[in-house]
């Protein structure tokens, strides 16, 4: 407990400082800055905020996948989910805009940030908001653009994938550019499953976040898989079924095929 406290004393300053100096540069520096800028600020933003949370990153490309860092312009990332942090872990590496639910966007400072960042928000349950944002991600992608998803639609602990919904994939069948899996994981000092990362059930942000700023140890590993193309005529489905297995393969995670009530109820409403 006292050590716990300790991390938050010292951690805690830092993540107001870093939140609050992000909050200028997006709303102030953004606007008048070109991409490049604003790219290089995001993943030095991001590496700051897991320092800053006492998280170390580690990435680790499987055989025949490139970094995030040389991926080319143009590409979906596919990631399973586990927590908020996520977005920042992806981002600390390669800068992309994610689709992410529309509460974050209420979030205080937090949301403001990611908001201007680039990342798109979906109203989940709504089926023409997933037409359009299929549509929109489309755009982005023949324009050059990185767009991220995590199509198990909610967060996981980690020790298992739940199905992965192929909506969103669509727009990079359309698009006609690569699909790039990418598995996540987070560990504790003896290599085991991090508990202190999860963002599940009832947990609120700030909740998880106290969480994090009190533990010691978290690793985040970041695993880029081989691309899959989607221009060999693999639909949807058979694309997001490949991520999700290669994914799966290299994390050694089983599948959990039971989608839990909240979630299979928003998915019927969207497809």
């Amino acid at each position: 407990m006292l050590v716990s406290a300790a991390r938050r004393t010292l951690r805690l300053p830092l993540l107001l400082a870093l939140l609050f100096g992000g909050l200028f540069t997006v709303t102030v520096l953004f606007p008048l800055s070109r991409e490049r800028f604003r790219r290089a600020a995001i993943r030095h933003w991001s590496r700051m905020l897991l320092w800053s949370c006492g998280l170390r990153l580690h990435e680790r490309p499987a055989p025949q996948a490139r970094s995030l860092a040389e991926l080319p312009r143009g590409r979906l990332l596919v990631a399973n989910h586990i927590s908020w942090v996520d977005i920042f872990a992806i981002n600390a590496l390669c800068p992309a805009s994610f689709v992410a639910k529309a509460e974050i966007a209420r979030w205080p400072v937090l949301g403001t940030l990611v908001a201007r960042a680039g990342t798109l928000f979906i109203e989940r349950g709504k089926r023409r908001a997933v037409h359009r944002m299929i549509e929109h991600i489309g755009r982005s992608l023949q324009a050059g653009g990185r767009v991220a998803v995590f199509p198990e639609g909610t967060t996981g602990d980690g020790s298992r994938l739940l199905p992965f919904h192929a909506n969103l994939v669509q727009a990079a069948v359309v698009a006609q550019v690569e699909v790039v899996p990418v598995g996540l994981r987070y560990l504790d000092t003896r290599g085991t499953r991090a508990g202190a990362i999860d963002y599940i059930g009832d947990t609120t942000f700030v909740e998880s976040l106290w969480c994090i700023l009190g533990a010691g140890g978290l690793c985040c590993e970041v695993h880029p898989l081989a691309p899959i193309a989607a221009t060999d005529g693999a639909g949807r489905h058979e694309i997001a079924q490949r991520a999700r297995a290669a994914i799966g393969e290299r994390l050694g995670l089983p599948f959990e095929d039971v989608l839990p009530e909240r979630i299979r109820a928003l998915r019927t409403a969207a497809d």
